[in-house]
């Protein structure tokens, strides 16, 4: 019997959480998942589960998302690949205290947001090759508390990393509206509120109340396995092509902040995007 060619799948940050609860989702149903992350120890951790489970249909590529550099190594590997049905931009940081990578770009912004505009623009054309191929990006609720300024995304007077963070989620939004428009008849983007997640996000942050959020995460969010389920269905039912270019709430349609909606915005933040990585996109 001939053997069915497996679906691709490139999840960042797919070690912990809801990325690791989507790797195992997407690697039991006959995908070929290549997951981007930055923590070797857990790479190897995993890469030892999944050997225990006689789990063979995955690829690590060891990156910092906030080094922009760093993933373009990535990227140079997956453009080996035939096609790219799936890509989920996943990986996420909240910096309290403000960092700046070796470009001087502070980080918040761009392990959330500018690492999966850099990501997703660079494997463009092998996601356009497959019908219905998906681009989903996460967001949150917190968009809507966002203070963007494109002037000044370096936060150089006064950081604030609640509010970097609110703006990079809107900035997701602002970029799968964008793709939705540059590519509409050729590849299918949605971008989520998963909502509040019992993860180990921001646990790295010494200064928040880790023990009270530990406490309410266990008491109200929801788990990973149940966001990860809708978020697989959301990438290979049918029924959701209708919610292309789409924000998306329990994979439901609903309206995200009036700004997000933007059209002059949506574009400055794309070039001032592809300045800032290199990318050539004057054609979109």
């Amino acid at each position: 019997m001939k053997s069915v060619k497996k679906k691709n799948c490139v999840i960042t940050g797919g070690t912990s959480g809801l990325g690791l609860n989507l790797v195992k989702r997407f690697i039991n149903n006959n995908f070929f998942v290549h997951i981007i992350a930055k923590d070797s120890t857990k790479i190897n951790l995993l890469k030892d589960y999944f050997h225990k489970k006689d789990l063979k249909s995955f690829n690590f590529y060891q990156a910092d998302l906030s080094e922009v550099d760093e993933l373009r190594k990535s990227i140079s590997q997956l453009r080996y690949l035939d096609t790219i049905d799936v890509l989920i931009n996943n990986a996420g940081a909240l910096f309290l205290k403000k960092e700046l990578n070796s470009k001087g770009f502070e980080k918040t912004f761009v392990v959330n947001y500018l690492s999966h505009y850099f990501l997703t623009l660079s494997l463009i054309s092998l996601i356009g090759k497959t019908k219905n191929s998906r681009v989903l990006n996460i967001s949150s609720w917190a968009h809507e508390l966002a203070k963007l300024d494109l002037n000044d995304i370096n936060f150089s007077n006064k950081y604030n990393g609640v509010v970097a963070y609110n703006n990079a989620k809107l900035m997701n939004i602002l970029f799968s509206y964008k793709i939705s428009r540059a590519y509409e008849n050729d590849i299918n983007t949605y971008v989520i509120h998963p909502g509040w997640i019992n993860s180990n996000f921001a646990n790295y942050n010494q200064t928040a109340p880790r023990f009270i959020v530990k406490i309410a995460r266990f008491l109200f969010a929801k788990k990973p396995s149940n966001v990860a389920n809708e978020i697989y269905n959301l990438c290979t039912n049918d029924k959701y092509l209708k919610f292309s270019g789409k924000y998306l709430v329990n994979n439901e349609d609903k309206k995200s902040s009036d700004l997000s909606y933007n059209k002059d915005l949506q574009d400055r933040l794309w070039k001032i995007s592809a300045e800032m990585t290199g990318l050539k996109t004057d054609s979109l």
